[in-house]
């Protein structure tokens, strides 16, 4: 009774201090500001950040480039526009990461994810990279991420005998073929042994994706941070913090999976991969426990639910599109030879341009808030007024990728062909719309993501294998409805999954 007493007068006051919030000045002057009120109403509705952004933001953003929008507690800035998007990532010295840590430091968010390579900077990330870089841009052995896709083709199939009559869900079955490919390449880890906490990470990381706050607490946390830290004061108070709880202890009991079977002779050891480098470097002292426990757990968590929703999202596609799946099948059948390398994945053209079209349509993050400014700058060149020192500043990659100034009249529609029709078109393309800053789903110069290269040449991989072992379609009962949390990608997808039917004599065979 007392917590609920006191919520109603929390909310009685808010109406007087949002009015007070209004009238103070924006970091952005020559930008337009979306209200207050209209933030805090879409986050009492619950609505995705997807639809927020069409219906608040894009009528202003794409005529001005960047708004101001409150956002923990501050005004922040957002830019879409790609001289705006480019300036943020060129400038690294003066747009500076923070992460959640230095902008919501009571956060659940800064409490899982604490100071990583990520959100680092200066030294700190130096440091991280050095440690971390190469056990993830090294070259990997693509059997075990082939066997892993193979054994999720299986899957589907099995679980379409179960129930023939209608589509069934692909989200537990892709989270899991993640969580292997993350175990193989970077914990040292055989899928068989991780078989068995399946079940209790695909719950903790479908938690997490689906948000780490109550709507009740969405609404408060985004006018007064501060009230993060005091989790008594809501019934659901504790909602966030046991979601992050109970993925940080899977996570490292994982980790410690890797000792246990090195120590028992099961698995010989890899030195060069990332788990046994963030150890390597703790145990001599250069980077300290807090460190250690911060950097894996970003790892995990942003290798595992990157791949996964990014797949998600191009079944999703390619279920809608039939006939762009059969393209797509004909090229991986006649083009890939059986034991195929990293190197033939990117001579498909149709195959790379479809994985950048996905992720065009559907970046994996849809937004991200975690620059603020080190000195007074000007935020483009037609502005009169500079930004302030520490003005947090953030990005909308699903603004960019979809403004029809920056990608045309088509730019909310999913078109592989749109990317050209060779790879050397495709790859300049690709690189091209980088630099420019019209296309970032892994961040983009020199804080582009270390893994792209390893996420572009899984997604590839997979689609390769349920190309050649599945054909599939929607289900007409399932009407797309997108994750309500940070990521962008279909939620609780159902397709309708068949075996492929071999028809032609001289097709391939999948165990040459």
């Amino acid at each position: 009774m007392f917590a609920l007493l006191l919520i109603f007068f929390i909310l009685l006051g808010t109406s007087a201090i949002l009015y007070a919030l209004t009238i103070l000045e924006t970091p952005a002057p020559d930008y337009p500001t979306i209200p207050i009120w209209q933030t805090l109403y879409d986050h009492a509705r619950g609505i995705t950040r997807a639809e927020s952004y069409n219906t608040r933001i894009r009528p202003i953003i794409e005529r001005h480039g960047a708004v101001n929008l409150w956002h923990a507690g501050r005004w922040v800035v957002l830019a879409t526009r790609p001289d705006l998007v480019a300036q943020i990532f060129r400038q690294d010295d003066i747009f500076i990461k923070g992460g959640n840590i230095k902008k919501i430091p009571h956060s659940t968010f800064a409490r899982i994810f604490g100071v990583n390579i990520i959100d680092s900077h200066g030294a700190l990330h130096t440091s991280f990279t050095e440690i971390i870089k190469p056990g993830i841009q090294r070259r990997f052995d693509l059997e075990p991420a082939k066997a892993s896709s193979a054994q999720l083709a299986e899957s589907l199939l099995r679980e379409q005998a179960q129930h023939p009559a209608k589509g069934v869900g692909i989200d537990h079955g892709i989270m899991e073929w993640a969580v292997r490919v993350f175990a193989d390449s970077f914990l040292d880890l055989d899928a068989e042994r991780v078989q068995v906490y399946f079940p209790r990470v695909v719950e903790a990381m479908d938690r997490f994706k689906d948000g780490v706050a109550t709507r009740l607490q969405t609404l408060l946390y985004n006018i007064f941070p501060s009230l993060e830290r005091l989790h008594w004061l809501l019934p659901s108070g504790h909602y966030g913090v046991r979601i992050a709880d109970r993925l940080e202890d899977l996570i490292m009991e994982l980790a410690e999976l890797t000792d246990e079977d090195h120590a028992n002779a099961t698995r010989s050891r890899d030195n060069e991969q990332v788990i046994h480098r963030l150890r390597k470097a703790y145990r001599a002292g250069s980077i300290t426990k807090y460190h250690y426990r911060c950097n894996l757990k970003q790892l995990f968590i942003a290798g595992v639910e990157n791949i996964d929703i990014v797949l998600n999202s191009a079944l999703w596609e390619l279920g809608k599109n039939v006939a762009l799946q059969r393209r797509l099948r004909h090229e991986v059948l006649t083009k890939l030879p059986g034991n195929y390398t990293e190197s033939d994945l990117d001579e498909l053209p149709l195959l790379t341009a479809t994985v950048y079209e996905t992720l065009r349509l559907y970046p994996p993050l849809i937004n991200l808030i975690n620059r603020y400014t080190s000195e007074p700058v000007q935020f483009g060149s037609d502005t009169t007024h500079p930004l302030p020192k520490d003005t947090w500043v953030g990005w909308h990659s699903y603004g960019t990728h979809t403004d029809p100034c920056v990608w045309g009249t088509s730019a909310r529609e999913f078109d592989p062909d749109r990317w050209g029709w060779d790879t050397v078109t495709i790859h300049n393309m690709f690189r091209g719309m980088q630099v420019k800053g019209k296309f970032f789903p892994f961040a983009t110069h020199g804080r582009r993501c270390l893994a792209s290269k390893f996420a572009l040449t899984q997604m590839k991989l997979a689609l390769c294998e349920l190309l050649r072992r599945v054909e599939w379609e929607r289900d007409e009962d399932y009407n797309l409805s997108l994750v309500t949390g940070v990521l962008l990608g279909p939620r609780n997808c159902k397709l309708f999954f068949r075996e492929r039917v071999k028809k032609e004599l001289n097709e391939p065979s999948l165990d040459c």
